[in-house]
């Protein structure tokens, strides 16, 4: 093969006493000088593989690091429906708990009163029961009138009614005669416990346990703008983490409304199953966000990109009959075993695929 000799331009030393000169102005950068060719024999140039570069539809794998957080759909603040102080916490951190199931008793004196009302009113059932039936019977023998039977059925419905409510309110605030038993709205585990025996509570805002199942989680990751046209709702999506054996599956379901102005990033959260509970709130993951939708790209197989002394991509151009240029690229990530080109290469162009490397060694010889 013939080795490349290089000449300097007759200009060059003049451009380089003038820049020498403090009051000489800059000379205008050089024109980028065209590709060096160099030639393989036609024996060896039959040995490589040469692609032609066209554009194709991709899915753009997308990696972004993201955070596990509870399932929010699956996940209850405890808070009692009744005033007063914890007496005793019957359930603590890491528990298992049924739906139902009760978590601490509290002393209230709404609890008395909740129960004297059901006692009482289970009492003037009974006695408009008994009125009841005295009523039929006399109204059977024309003793009363039917207005008067109609009030006594009336009265009966009325107490009924009243029992009901009373028997609802102490089953769902969970009173008793004194205390009140504050019960888990959903199945799961005990994840925080925030109050101790002997601290008031107050209905409806004093949190005292938070709930969830483990079973589910989220996963939070934040996209930028450049990312988003590239994920949607329904995107399948792999959860990867040391903590795994093997890559969790899951699924895009949810895309941010608005735009975080701290850190001009998008909400995407990602739904996922989490057997065996591995995955614990807090912890960071890599998420792998696989598109549905395509766009087009360059691709050129990945054996053709090689890197140059400054570890800058390229790859070998057919120029001619068993001419090759090299040409720096603007490499993208890889897909399926192809690395998308994102400038420096045109449709229709040829390049190098195996047997780039064979290339590269006989160019740095010529070089």
């Amino acid at each position: 093969m013939k080795m490349r000799r290089f000449l300097a331009a007759p200009g060059t030393l003049l451009l380089a006493a003038l820049a020498s000169c403090n009051r000489a102005p800059k000379p205008p950068p050089a024109a980028a000088s065209p590709p060096t060719l160099f030639r393989v024999p036609g024996e060896q140039a039959a040995q490589l593989q040469f692609v032609t570069v066209q554009t194709e539809p991709v899915r753009r794998p997308l990696l972004v690091p993201a955070q596990v957080s509870f399932d929010a759909l699956r996940t209850s603040d405890v808070v009692p429906l009744v005033d007063g102080k914890v007496g005793r916490l019957l359930v603590h951190e890491g528990d298992r708990v049924r739906a139902g199931q009760p978590l601490l008793t509290i002393a209230s004196p709404g609890s008395a009163d909740a129960q004297a009302s059901l006692d009482r009113d289970q009492a003037a059932l009974a006695n408009a029961t008994t009125i009841l039936a005295r009523d039929r019977d006399l109204y059977q023998h024309k003793a009363i009138s039917l207005e008067e039977l109609q009030q006594a059925e009336l009265a009966v419905a009325s107490a009924k009614a009243s029992v009901e409510s009373d028997r609802t309110r102490v089953r769902v605030t969970g009173t008793g005669r004194g205390n009140a038993l504050l019960r888990s709205p959903i199945a799961g585990v005990v994840v925080a416990r925030h109050i101790s025996e002997g601290e008031s509570v107050q209905a409806g805002s004093t949190a005292t346990f938070t709930i969830s199942d483990p079973s589910a989680i989220w996963v939070m990751a934040q996209l930028y703008q450049d990312d988003l046209r590239r994920v949607a709702i329904g995107d399948p999506v792999e959860i990867r983490t040391p903590v795994l054996e093997a890559p969790l599956a899951a699924q895009v379901t949810y895309v941010g409304a608005s735009l975080d102005s701290d850190t001009l990033t998008i909400p995407v959260r990602i739904a996922a199953q989490n057997p065996g509970g591995v995955l614990k709130s807090g912890m960071y993951v890599d998420a792998v966000i696989s598109p549905l939708r395509t766009e087009q790209a360059m691709l050129v197989p990945a054996t053709a990109v090689l890197r140059d002394a400054d570890n800058l991509p390229f790859v070998y151009v057919q120029a001619g009959q068993n001419e090759y240029a090299r040409r720096r690229i603007d490499l993208g990530e890889q897909v399926n075993g192809a690395s998308i080109v994102r400038g420096g290469l045109a449709a229709g162009e040829k390049v190098v695929g195996d047997g780039a490397l064979f290339l590269q060694f006989a160019d740095n010889l010529e070089r």
